[in-house]
């Protein structure tokens, strides 16, 4: 059983997706904002961590996302962004060792299954 943080600021996708990870047999700590996922990380240590891009910020989770690659660079980070549904982009975010130390990015709206499942994989690796 691995430990997940799970941060977003939309509470309905918060409480679908905890549901979906706990049936993976997984142990969920979520948090609404950054500010409350640095306490919860700081007293749970994580075996992942799904991160959402705009929170209290539009670049919280980014800056969340380097903090704690910062303090464990081995420490995978899904990063889940629903602005490609605000904002007409054509770029698509990717991973990147500096600026997004992420290990994937998911587009919202996501089905809870599929993220608990890209949870699994990243934690097989």
């Amino acid at each position: 059983m691995a430990t997940v943080l799970l941060v977003d600021d939309d509470v309905d996708l918060v409480k679908t997706c905890e549901m979906a990870i706990t049936q993976h047999g997984h142990k969920v700590k979520a948090a609404n904002s950054a500010q409350e996922a640095r306490q919860l990380f700081t007293e749970n240590k994580p075996d992942v961590i799904i991160l959402d891009v705009m929170m209290e910020t539009k670049t919280a989770g980014f800056e969340f996302a380097r903090e704690v690659h910062s303090q464990c660079p081995d420490l995978p980070i899904i990063m889940l962004t629903g602005i490609h549904e605000d904002v007409p982009v054509s770029m698509r975010f990717g991973p990147d060792e500096t600026w997004l130390p992420v290990v994937k990015f998911l587009d919202k709206p996501i089905d809870p299954v599929a993220l608990a499942n890209e949870i699994d994989a990243v934690l097989a690796k």
